[in-house]
């Protein structure tokens, strides 16, 4: 590479582009824009929430159960998706991943579609039934094109290559609240109070037109994902599963290591959620003079992890993964420490430069847990992506922590979680022979 050119990420990544086949281009841009739609799509779901509860008022129990259908979903059809390939037929192997990537968008578009008939009969268990089966679709995305994704080229970039396209997820999942609040949440302008005193035929109407409001979003994703599936379905991809080499015999240290990356999955992606869904709650009771700028605040946390994974697909063409993931849980245990007990707004800005740190968690963890793994990688990945129920049972753990030590002294939740993290990061790369 000229002289000129030794500093420019964006020239960089076009003349490594420049050396690969053409259709691992195509195909790279294709997921590409699936990897920032679901992002898209799965943040609306906060919108959702919100609009769920202007219409049905909904109690504690309804809303946990919300969040507990979603991250649930994640591990009890990847749980399925293992036992079904474990002891009938290995589905990835089977359907290959462009088949499976399409049934996954297809799932997904039949979810985002249960909510026009949800918010037309005004039905929660319907609602519930779409979360499910659209949760449902996203977990198949989750096994196969993060799947595909690392085995798309070498293996030494795989690690750099999820990070920089899970960049374009997180895009997505930054600007997902600002496109929900503005196509769901225009229509609400009553308060809970003022919802209270509508007689009974006016508050029938009232959330009629609020449930309408979800209508439009929903079904636009839902025509927007089947025209991503029709474009995989007729896009020329190379089968990467004919190319997978099976582990050696006795040799367990690939499925050590995916043992090891699962639980660091659970982990990460608790710690993440933990600190993100109370940060709002952080602010209000100890720093209350910052209560006007909570919500650019918990904004910068997850668009932090936006600009992270691009500085980090960055940074990765040059320092091992293993030690990048190191480094940076290191980074989020001192600002954790600061968080926890730092001086009140000092404290609250270190909670939230976490957001930076947390970047490369997901797609390093993923990437490095699938190496070596051969035939067995389908079951792997179905593993790993069971580890996302770490974002239902940490925060509950936290919220059974806090209510005996205060919000703050039961980060201790998440910083166990990071510990766990930065030894992985430890072990991966001591154990580098792994992905070489």
């Amino acid at each position: 590479m000229r002289v000129e050119y030794e500093n420019s990420y964006i020239v960089y990544v076009y003349l490594k582009m420049k050396k690969q086949p053409p259709f691992q281009k195509t195909t790279l841009i294709a997921f590409s824009i699936i990897f920032f739609g679901w992002g898209l799509l799965t943040s609306l779901n906060g919108t959702l929430i919100a609009q769920l509860d202007y219409i049905f008022e909904l109690d504690d129990f309804k809303k946990s159960l919300i969040n507990f259908t979603f991250f649930g979903t994640y591990f009890f059809v990847s749980l399925a998706f293992f036992l079904f390939s474990e002891y009938k037929k290995d589905l990835l192997n089977y359907l290959g991943y462009k088949y499976l990537t399409v049934a996954g968008l297809g799932i997904a578009a039949t979810g985002a579609y249960l909510f026009y008939p949800a918010s037309t009969l005004l039905s929660f268990p319907l609602f519930m039934a779409g979360l499910f089966v659209l949760a449902s679709g996203i977990t198949l995305l989750q096994i196969s094109a993060n799947t595909y994704i690392v085995n798309l080229g070498s293996s030494q970039q795989s690690f750099s290559r999820l990070t920089v396209v899970q960049a374009l997820n997180s895009l997505g999942a930054t600007l997902g609240p600002m496109l929900g609040t503005f196509l769901i949440m225009k229509t609400a302008s009553l308060t809970h109070e003022e919802i209270s005193l509508l007689q009974p035929d006016q508050l029938l109407s009232f959330r009629k037109i609020q449930a309408i409001a979800v209508q439009s979003p929903y079904w636009t994703v839902a025509i927007w994902l089947i025209i991503l599936g029709s474009l995989i379905f007729f896009l020329p991809m190379p089968d990467l599963v004919k190319n997978n080499q099976s582990i050696q015999q006795n040799h367990n240290t690939p499925k050590q290591n995916l043992y090891l990356a699962a639980l660091g999955i659970f982990m990460y992606v608790g710690a993440e959620v933990t600190i993100g869904s109370n940060l709002g709650d952080i602010i209000d009771q100890y720093c209350p003079e910052l209560a006007s700028d909570k919500a650019t605040l918990i904004y910068a946390y997850w668009a932090l992890a936006m600009v992270g994974r691009f500085a980090g697909g960055f940074i990765l063409q040059f320092v091992n993964g293993g030690k990048l993931l190191f480094i940076f849980a290191l980074s989020t245990l001192c600002l954790l420490t600061l968080g926890i007990a730092g001086s009140e707004e000092f404290s609250i800005y270190a909670l939230a430069a976490i957001g930076f740190f947390n970047s490369i968690m997901f797609p390093g963890i993923f990437a490095s847990g699938l190496h070596k793994l051969g035939d067995y990688t389908g079951r792997g990945a179905s593993l790993l992506i069971m580890g996302i129920a770490g974002g239902a049972i940490i925060p509950l753990i936290y919220k059974s922590l806090s209510l005996a030590s205060g919000l703050k002294a039961a980060l201790i939740i998440a910083f166990i979680c990071y510990i766990y993290i930065a030894f992985y990061g430890r072990y991966f790369q001591k154990h580098s022979e792994i992905v070489e």
